[in-house]
């Protein structure tokens, strides 16, 4: 659907403005790289890098892995991940299960959007949008109405406008109602191309 690949790419411009410019700005403050990349340290600890690398590997062998092996991974790594410290490892298990087609994975993602990190909240509404799921209406509606942060806010929405479902339209209407303009606005282009009609930005009119 172009439109609704425009809508994400909307949404996501303003959630990546948001989270890049901070970054930056910190960085010229420092007089630092914004991307320190160090070398490579021997050691006989297993690091998060090394969780990370070890999950990746995991994600290469999706395509080939049928119900039975993508439902062992799954539980394997809903296990790992309940115990997990570093954020970086668990978005990684997120991107990971991500590629499966079990049941398990979407639940991991939907359980995802309640985790304290906000990149791996970000990470679970990125990838419930590709899976564009009905089923995960419920949870990114409530992302919507009660996540501390706006940019998961913004793209819990963007998840909703990509799920060509009936039960998105009262979701996203729900977002009218906020007070930050940005949510409002997301919300509008969200239900533009859910509902195939066009209002202009008039969120009164649209409400």
């Amino acid at each position: 659907q172009p439109h609704s690949s425009w809508v994400s790419m909307t949404i996501r411009t303003l959630i990546s403005i948001r989270r890049l410019c901070p970054c930056l700005l910190v960085g010229a403050l420092c007089g630092c790289s914004v991307f320190p990349f160090g070398a490579k340290e021997r050691t006989s600890v297993i690091t998060p890098r090394m969780r990370m690398a070890a999950v990746s590997e995991i994600g290469a062998r999706a395509s080939k892995a049928d119900a039975a092996e993508q439902q062992r991974i799954c539980e394997n790594l809903a296990r790992q991940i309940q115990t997990e410290p570093d954020p970086l490892v668990r978005q990684e298990i997120q991107n990971t299960v991500a590629e499966f087609s079990a049941p398990l994975a979407e639940r991991m993602l939907v359980a995802g959007l309640q985790d304290e990190d906000v990149d791996v909240r970000l990470t679970c509404c990125f990838r419930l949008a590709e899976r564009a799921s009905v089923t995960s209406v419920g949870p990114l509606r409530q992302a919507v109405q009660s996540d501390s942060e706006l940019d998961v806010r913004l793209a819990a929405i963007d998840a909703l406008a990509n799920i060509p479902a009936q039960e998105v339209i009262p979701a996203l209407g729900d977002a009218l109602n906020d007070r930050d303009p940005a949510v409002q606005y997301a919300a509008v282009q969200g239900l533009r191309n859910a509902t195939g009609k066009d209002l202009d930005n008039d969120v009164s009119a649209w409400q």
